[in-house]
């Protein structure tokens, strides 16, 4: 538990309301209940803001007139809250091969793995050598986790699942904010990974922890090799992914895609059910509509790319010319 006011010192905020007020944990804007604390970066977050539960609000002054709640006033949000967010991170030191408390049911673990406090692995399942699994995560039955996969704290398996050899699973998302230094302040990432049933996910594979939610692969899903996901991703049921793919975070991809190797993901879009991207395309917007989606330049030798990027660079200017001539011959 954390005042209000031992907060405001750590990121130079000013209270509005109970600076003795306690909080035990971040949540979104939406999701937070009267014992955490949330943030709201701008008027994006308005109506959010003025409905919020939270207990504390890390928010400018252009938004505390609308603030429902305790606030924590501060001249950069993001990083205030980047602060902030450390001192509910959890720290995991795994001081034995295998925790007590672990409920193991039979399963078969290969040498020299590390098992935390906690942790329940289902029936059936088979645990590789060199595996190590935090505090505080569950795994289904008939679970095969295949050497050298890390599993980082309270993140949750489903049943049915093959994990390939070095994936790591609930890895600290890419997050940072900025001060007035232009130095770098990183977030700490509170969520965790929640896969579902009958899951495949190949080697080094990497799927990062949620910020303040949860990354999810739901059931069915297929992940290839060196396949990156950042946090608060949502992979929707039965979808497949080729290798060296990577997606951003906060984007979601609906049931059944496919998507080829290679291909990039920008954040925070939304990719509907049933779409098939190219190998290599770059998706930069949302997709609202089912079909095949390809976002690729041709190859072509280097010399001719840069003359190709030159007249890409003016094709504006060339079609307002061309428009000026066409209407200046309609008037003729």
């Amino acid at each position: 538990m954390h005042t209000l006011k031992e907060i405001a010192k750590i990121i130079n905020a000013s209270v509005s309301g109970d600076s003795a007020y306690c909080v035990n944990g971040l949540a979104a804007c939406d999701k937070a209940q009267k014992q955490q604390l949330t943030y709201a970066v701008n008027q994006k977050h308005l109506n959010q803001l003025k409905k919020t539960k939270a207990g504390a609000v890390i928010i400018d002054q252009s938004l505390l007139a609308h603030c429902p709640t305790n606030a924590l006033v501060v001249e950069n949000v993001y990083l205030a809250f980047a602060q902030a967010s450390h001192l509910f991170k959890k720290t995991v030191y795994l001081a034995q091969q295998i925790h007590p408390s672990a409920q193991l049911n039979k399963a078969k673990i290969a040498p020299n793995c590390i098992i935390g406090k906690n942790v329940v692995i289902g029936i059936n399942s088979s645990i590789g050598a060199n595996v190590v699994i935090e505090d505080n995560v569950t795994i289904g039955d008939n679970a095969n986790i295949q050497s050298n996969v890390s599993i980082l704290q309270s993140c949750q398996i489903g049943s049915n699942i093959v994990i390939s050899p070095g994936v790591v699973i609930g890895s600290e998302g890419f997050g940072n904010a900025r001060d007035k230094h232009n130095k770098w302040h990183s977030i700490a990432h509170l969520g965790k990974v929640v896969i579902g049933d009958n899951v495949t996910i190949g080697a080094n594979t990497t799927i990062d922890r949620g910020t303040l939610e949860d990354t999810q692969i739901h059931h069915g899903v297929r992940l290839d090799n060196l396949i990156h996901i950042a946090h608060n991703v949502i992979i929707k049921q039965d979808s497949a992914i080729a290798a060296s793919t990577g997606i951003a975070g906060s984007t979601t991809l609906g049931k059944r895609c496919m998507i080829g190797g290679m291909v990039g993901i920008v954040g925070h879009l939304s990719i509907c059910d049933d779409v098939t991207i190219s190998a290599k395309s770059t998706v930069d917007k949302n997709i609202t509509m089912p079909g095949v989606y390809t976002g690729i330049m041709p190859l072509m030798p280097h010399k001719k790319w840069q003359a190709v990027g030159v007249w890409l660079t003016k094709l504006d200017k060339i079609t307002q010319h061309l428009n000026i001539k066409l209407n200046h011959l309609k008037g003729n």
